[in-house]
């Protein structure tokens, strides 16, 4: 785990390049290096950096830049490859590597069967790879995009790639502002959503892909002369749908589920967990508690907000246990939240989601001071198993095609809905005419406060590819590949990274993945039940409270601090010269908004928190 950085052309040198490390210094503590290949006849210099967090092989022999055992590549990379040692085994066994550390095996895989080697890890990774035998750069993106890799043009045409925008910024990348993304931003409210960042030279390569640069791409790296090829697609691999019984699948799911725990617990340093109170976290701590030893210490961390309202804490603590489980609790209220502000923006580089996300970030500076280095968490199940309110009427609509109306109407009832108002619902939001809601289904934008100028410059919402069949899995689809889990995964990243913390998420393994995307809808959203599948999964293992509890929709108290105690925060950015005179909100607009939204007018304050980001980006300064 650790922060990579590189460039290649002409017309850079070595302190740009150590500079660019030197800005990943947070998520590499332990130590930085350094390495230059060429010159080459044509001038062109390759460059690699690397700031390390040790994690497996604690010793020198795992520093980075890392040579194969052959000389023929050098690679830098940030991740964990968690089936190593089963690769290794593949690859000549133990004896024929000098170090244990997965990056030795990433080496070795690439020189054993090319670029094919990525289709082979199992784990979350980004990693660029030297090939001085072929002269190319290969670098590559994770599947579901865990781990970061940015890239960019400078003036002069060199190449920047890094974990973070800073490190590019740090080379000498253009800082203007991406005003398409910027836009679609706070019209749609819909970010980190394909290869744009919000910075206009600086591009995101997506997940599951491959960028390589050779030939003369590489003699003269100009914008747009890298090749990146998609190597894995969601909508390929779960084409197939699951033809077993409603308990096999759910077999299935748990013993994915505890191979990829397990395999997430291979580390040379401490391991915790991040535990909230939700079902997907209760279902990784006890699947974590069968696979530790009896009475083994595990060190958890549970983030609370000061109000009684929104304390997870109860919740956290009601999963039964074998081991010797520690709890730390990070309890943050408005004025640590208002201290916090400025450097969470600083270390995301980028709009993030508010309140949640600067209790994560103190969650992890509390991981930090107990020196627990590595931390595994539930994210990704609502996503992966239908598990937001707004899914439900997706999920009827399909099933009108195989069931009546009455049917149907019944199953909506079970949760509460209004059957006709659902499926009106559902059949807007498929012909792309449904107004745009938060997933707790309330009005969370302001676009009539947006600069007309600015909102020309996306008057649509993006559009997605829909490779299913059914509405359902293409919502899902939309939300694990493009809109909620990227930005998710962006913050969970910079957060963790930002203390030197390595952030783990089994329930993100590729093939948890592609089996959720198999299974019907009704095994989803069924019998008055989201996520159903997942809780009879777990069923002899979690509580009927905590295994049958619905989902809260809403677990911090942003709404109440925004409408009291941070009301002077958004004043503030409302009335700041920098604000004004950037002219991307209009103020007055967004003034009369705020007051009424003080008034108690709608529950939703994403939009508040919108402006908030937008006085807040020291990023372009």
């Amino acid at each position: 785990m650790c922060g990579i950085a590189g460039l290649v052309g002409q017309g850079w040198d070595e302190r740009e390049l150590d500079a660019m490390v030197r800005a990943l210094r947070h998520r590499g503590p332990d130590a930085r290096g350094t390495a230059v290949h060429a010159p080459r006849a044509d001038g062109v210099r390759v460059g690699l950096g690397h700031a390390r967090l040790s994690i497996l092989d604690l010793s020198d022999a795992g520093l980075q830049p890392m040579a194969s055992a052959s000389g023929r590549s050098v690679v830098v990379h940030n991740g964990e490859i968690y089936n190593y040692l089963e690769l290794r085994s593949q690859l000549g066994g133990a004896s024929a590597f000098r170090t244990g550390t997965d990056t030795e095996v990433l080496l070795a895989a690439y020189e054993r069967w090319g670029d094919a080697c990525v289709e082979r890890f199992v784990g979350m990774f980004a990693f660029a790879l030297w090939d001085r035998e072929r002269q190319r750069l290969f670098c590559a993106r994770d599947r579901l995009g865990i781990k970061p890799f940015h890239y960019g043009w400078r003036p002069d045409g060199t190449f920047a790639f890094g974990s973070e925008v800073r490190a590019l910024l740090a080379a000498g990348v253009s800082s203007a502002p991406c005003l398409e993304a910027w836009a679609t931003y706070l019209v749609h409210g819909v970010y980190d959503h394909d290869h744009h960042t919000f910075f206009e030279h600086v591009f995101a390569l997506e997940p599951g892909r491959t960028l390589v640069l050779e030939g003369d791409a590489l003699r003269a790296p100009a914008q747009g002369r890298a090749r990146i090829r998609r190597w894995w697609s969601l909508g390929e691999r779960a084409a197939e749908p699951w033809t077993g019984t409603f308990d096999e699948a759910a077999d299935a799911l748990r013993a994915h589920a505890e191979e990829a725990v397990r395999l997430r617990m291979r580390s040379d340093v401490a391991v915790g967990v991040n535990l909230s109170g939700g079902l997907d976290s209760a279902a990784l701590s006890a699947t974590l508690d069968a696979l530790v030893p009896a009475d083994a210490p595990v060190a958890t961390f549970t983030a609370a907000f000061d109000d009684p309202a929104y304390d997870e804490t109860v919740f956290a603590g009601a999963v039964p246990r074998n081991a010797r489980w520690m709890r730390s609790v990070e309890r943050v209220g408005v004025e640590r939240c208002r201290a916090l502000l400025q450097e969470v923006a600083t270390h995301q580089g980028a709009p993030y989601g508010g309140v949640a996300t600067i209790g994560y970030h103190a969650l992890h500076a509390r991981a930090r001071e107990q020196d627990v280095t590595v931390l595994l968490e539930g994210q990704g199940v609502d996503e992966l198993l239908a598990g937001y309110a707004y899914f439900r009427p997706l999920a009827w609509l399909d099933r009108l095609a195989d069931e009546d109306e009455a049917a149907v109407a019944r199953e909506a009832e079970a949760f509460g809905d209004d059957p006709a108002r659902a499926l009106a619902r559902a059949r807007a939001e498929v012909q792309g005419t449904a107004a745009a809601v938060y997933q707790d289904g309330s009005s969370h934008l302001r676009p009539d406060c947006v600069d007309p100028e600015l909102a020309r410059l996306v008057p649509e919402p993006p559009r997605f590819e829909r490779p299913f069949p059914d509405h359902l899995r293409n919502a899902q689809y939309r939300d694990l590949v493009h809109t909620k889990l990227p930005r998710v995964l962006r913050m969970n990243d910079r957060l963790s990274m930002a203390h030197g913390r390595e952030l783990r998420e089994p329930w993100l393994d590729h093939r948890i993945v592609e089996l959720c995307f198999r299974l019907p809808g009704a095994w989803k959203v069924g019998e008055g039940q989201q996520k159903r599948i997942f809780r009879h999964a777990f069923r002899d293992v979690l509580p009927p409270d905590v295994r049958q509890a619905a989902k809260r929709a809403v677990v911090t108290p942003q709404r109440e601090w925004l409408r009291g105690p941070f009301a002077d925060v958004v004043r503030d950015a409302l009335e700041s010269a920098t604000f004004r005179a950037q002219g991307w909100i209009r103020s007055d607009r967004a003034q009369t908004e705020f007051e009424r939204f003080r008034a108690g007018e709608g529950d939703n304050a994403f939009f508040v928190w919108q402006w908030i980001m937008v006085a807040h980006q020291e990023w372009f300064r």
